[in-house]
């Protein structure tokens, strides 16, 4: 079976954090996000795409795995039949398994396991694959103090986290910190990062009106959509050549690929201090996390996945990552908006001792989504069967990951552009400002962050 694209799907999804840290409007990363993201970003395994059946048969005898179950289909077969053959008002045998479906995952609880309809499905396939149709902004759901929050409303507002440079949303005026109140007329009220995302994407050359507060002051925007490839990887060379950047926004089917680029591009120029930044990264492709950590480590597990019968296997680094070799120091940078597929990364290069963790504590998400595409047109569902553990076994599940070096997020975010504004960003990013103090062996405190350690975790002793 292939996916909404035409295309087979992946050995691996990402899913949809909630909340994922900023989610990409087109979402991105569900992840697992979805981003998907998307947005976010979770970490999804989809090992086979299966047909729904649950041992359900409309047309003939129910079956079930025991008397209690059978029973069950039986009442929801006759239900289902009553409604079709004798509802006065009509009904549409598609409406009424939809929302059976939809009723099924209600009672779950998950908020990591949903029902989505065929558009909405092939939207998160279209945005993990890093291309899709949208307005080309990243945004996130926070509170008073800056931290991700599940539903817009009282006390939690949609930011505009970064406006993606050459896309419609730049050109239409679209400010970093804008707050998003409504789309198209529709309040935000009560919904998730999600179903903005599925708001404000849409076919290349229609129109979205957002309306925005801008510093106190209100305002609409009209945006027209267009086609959106995502970059993934942003790459810069810090404190006069010694120290190699690497930004990571989210996990799509291609940042392996681009990281490799980037990351043989700073060894080639002779540098072996480097920064990992998956801040406000909620996640992707589990395959692309697992690639990447790979080019630090050089054995052992990335992660590891537990099934709902407690059986636990190991998923290994893959052999001949280019820069395994110790001598070459390494930081990552993490905040509570670093969610899944990037907590698989940092944790893993945490338990190993190959990189210290600075920032601040991860989002959590330490569950397993499958992703299953119903035949017909009927979309599909993603549900959490599994969860993962850490490189050493431990679960990160709404727990996070810890620094080892904590500081407070307040500040610009550097996001390299190659612009004479990126001298500002560095200066105020406090986060990276230590990040690069550890690398050079500095040990003066950087304001705003915890006292300098006597020993840094995988950059102990740094050349200078």
């Amino acid at each position: 079976m292939t996916s909404p694209t035409g295309k087979s799907p992946p050995a691996s999804q990402p899913a949809s954090p909630q909340p994922t840290g900023s989610q990409p409007l087109e979402p991105g990363r569900p992840g697992e996000r979805l981003s998907i993201p998307l947005v976010a970003v979770v970490l999804v395994v989809l090992s086979a795409v299966v047909v729904f059946a649950a041992g359900l048969s409309l047309g003939g005898q129910s079956v079930g795995r025991d008397s209690d179950e059978q029973a069950a289909i039986e009442a929801f077969t006759q239900t289902y039949r009553r409604i079709t053959d004798e509802f006065v008002g009509g009904s549409e045998p598609g409406e009424l398994l939809e929302g059976a479906i939809e009723g099924m995952f209600g009672t779950l609880e998950d908020p990591y396991s949903a029902y989505m309809g065929a558009e909405e499905f092939e939207a998160a396939f279209e945005g993990i694959n890093g291309e899709f149709e949208g307005v080309g902004a990243r945004m996130n759901a926070e509170d008073a103090e800056g931290l991700s929050c599940e539903l817009i409303g009282d006390g939690c507002e949609l930011r505009v986290v970064e406006v993606l440079p050459d896309t419609p949303a730049r050109s239409a005026g679209l400010e970093d910190d804008d707050i998003v109140r409504a789309v198209d007329g529709r309040s935000l009220e009560g919904r998730t990062i999600d179903d903005v995302v599925m708001l404000i994407r849409g076919p290349r050359g229609s129109d979205v009106t957002l309306a925005l507060e801008r510093a106190d002051r209100e305002m609409e925007l009209v945006i027209t959509r267009d086609v959106i490839v995502s970059q993934d990887v942003r790459s810069a060379a810090l404190s006069e050549g010694r120290i190699g950047y690497l930004r990571i926004d989210g996990f799509s089917s291609r940042v392996a690929e681009d990281f490799e680029s980037a990351l043989r591009g700073h060894l080639d120029a002779g540098r072996t201090r480097l920064i990992v930044d998956v801040r406000d990264d909620p996640g992707g492709f589990v395959d692309a996390a697992v690639e990447i950590t790979s080019e630090f480590l050089g054995d052992g597990a990335v992660f590891w996945e537990e099934d709902a019968d407690g059986d636990q296997r190991s998923i290994d680094v893959s052999p001949g990552g280019l820069a395994t070799d110790t001598e070459i120091q390494l930081v990552v940078l993490v905040d509570d908006g670093t969610a899944s597929a990037s907590e698989i990364l940092a944790g893993a290069l945490q338990d190993a001792g190959r990189a210290a963790l600075v920032g601040q504590r991860t989002f959590g998400k330490g569950t397993v989504q499958e992703w299953t595409q119903l035949p017909g047109e009927n979309g599909g569902f993603r549900l959490s069967i599994a969860r993962w553990l850490t490189r050493d076994k431990s679960s990160i599940h709404d727990v996070g990951l810890e620094p080892d070096v904590e500081v407070t997020g307040e500040g610009l975010r550097f996001r390299p552009s190659g612009d004479e504004q990126d001298k500002d960003e560095i200066a105020s990013d406090l986060q990276l400002q230590r990040a690069i103090s550890l690398l050079l062996g500095e040990e003066a405190a950087i304001a705003g962050s915890s006292p300098p350690p006597s020993a840094a975790p995988a950059v102990a002793s740094p050349s200078t």
